[in-house]
């Protein structure tokens, strides 16, 4: 009885972690450091920028897709930019929270490499 007891616990703890980590071991974090020193060829990848309007009219990275993380069609925009979801996709925000949501919705829509920008725009300029 005690071993079944154990037996339970154990594949619980492992069901549960397999679930937790299925999505956030896919998202990558990328620093500023690999980002600059590999900037010809992240023009390879996919760029979005999911700051608010007023925050990208302050600068943003050259090549970088916009599209407002607050938006409430923002899943549904994602998926009618015809982004190639096989490519990386790299995602930034003003510091990186709000890029870290969305890069989980990039991964639950079928994109294959994730990146957040670590820091995000504020660390890049």
């Amino acid at each position: 009885m005690k071993n079944f007891f154990l037996l339970n616990i154990l594949f619980a703890f492992l069901f549960l972690s397999g679930c937790a980590n299925s999505q956030t071991i896919k998202v990558k974090t990328m620093t500023q450091k690999e980002f600059k020193s590999s900037y010809d060829k992240q023009k390879k990848a996919q760029i979005l920028d999911v700051r608010t309007a007023k925050e990208v009219a302050q600068g943003k990275i050259t090549s970088a897709a916009e599209l407002d993380y607050f938006d409430p069609e923002f899943k549904a925009k994602v998926e009618k930019m015809n982004f190639d979801k096989s490519k990386p996709m790299i995602v930034y925000c003003a510091v990186g929270g709000r890029s870290a949501k969305a890069a989980d919705i990039l991964v639950e829509l079928g994109f294959k490499n994730v990146y957040n920008l670590e820091g995000g725009y504020n660390a890049y300029k």
